[in-house]
């Protein structure tokens, strides 16, 4: 051989070896391209004034209250694999139950285990009682929550939060996704890490709330009940801070940290971010 021909055949050779690696690697992790899709549907009795527990992984939640005496549940299960018998054949296995407990009803998820290059996701679309607490986790999807009345946990890790024409205690947290309340009535507290969080106070609002907004990575912007009565302190490291509330303001005033006093201060108001503005209205 030629010692000008050296460089071609190294050439081959690493493509030879380039496609063999590629083949092995897609036949065991290639991402899956077959999917199937399985709805299932479920009811149970919920009086109202009970509460509502739910978690998924890979899916979305949506709750919302309705003049009924029950729960309806939508279980959207979106299997993937290799090929579509595969993926059917997973979907199939999954189970999802309702399993009543005192005053208390969990959807329960049972997933088989999972190959390399296979996956499961399950999406909850409920409709319950108007006055129904709920507990909620999803870890890759959306979760809104709407009109609803009740303690209400709301968590996912990568998704939006959005709950609209609530009233009673709101606890509602994402990792990356922005938060926004819609018609808010009673006290929140809002928690995001990479996102916008906006709420939105109801006209019939009680004057009176306590409210606790942080988020790193976002703005805050929040329309406060009429009449707004609250201990203010509202801090950012790179932004501004805008209120068009009176405010009595106490201590040492910056543009991205403020204290002070709105009404007679019976409720709290704390809103924190480290790189975005603050706007109070």
């Amino acid at each position: 051989m030629k010692r000008s021909d050296f460089p071609k055949a190294s050439v081959g050779f690493l493509l030879y070896l380039l496609i063999a690696a590629t083949d092995c690697f897609c036949a065991g992790g290639c991402i899956p391209r077959a999917k199937y899709e399985r709805i299932v549907h479920l009811s149970a009795p919920l009086p109202a004034g009970s509460l509502f527990e739910a978690q998924t992984h890979n899916g979305y939640i949506t709750i919302t209250g309705t003049d009924v005496a029950d729960c309806n549940l939508i279980a959207t299960i979106t299997a993937r694999a290799d090929t579509e018998e595969n993926a059917q054949k997973l979907a199939e296995e999954v189970k999802v139950e309702l399993i009543s407990s005192g005053n208390k009803l969990t959807a329960k998820i049972e997933k088989p285990e999972l190959t390399w290059g296979e996956s499961i996701g399950v999406s909850l679309d409920i409709t319950v009682p108007n006055q129904t607490s709920a507990d909620l986790t999803t870890h890759n999807g959306t979760l809104k929550i709407k009109n609803l009345t009740g303690q209400l946990n709301g968590t996912t890790h990568n998704g939006e939060v959005v709950a609209e024409k609530i009233s009673g205690t709101a606890k509602l947290k994402t990792h990356n996704g922005s938060l926004i309340c819609e018609e808010a009535s009673d006290d929140i507290n809002l928690r995001t890490h990479n996102g916008n969080a906006k709420t939105f106070y109801s006209r019939t609002a009680s004057p009176v709330c306590n409210v606790s907004i942080v988020t790193h990575n976002g703005n805050i912007d929040l329309t406060a009940p009429p009449n707004f009565s609250a201990k203010v302190e509202a801090s950012t490291h790179n932004g501004l801070i805008d209120i068009d509330l009176p405010i009595t303001v106490t201590g040492n005033v910056t543009k991205n940290k403020l204290s002070g006093t709105i009404g007679t201060g019976q409720g709290e108001l704390y809103l924190e971010t480290h790189n975005g503005s603050i706007k109070i209205k």
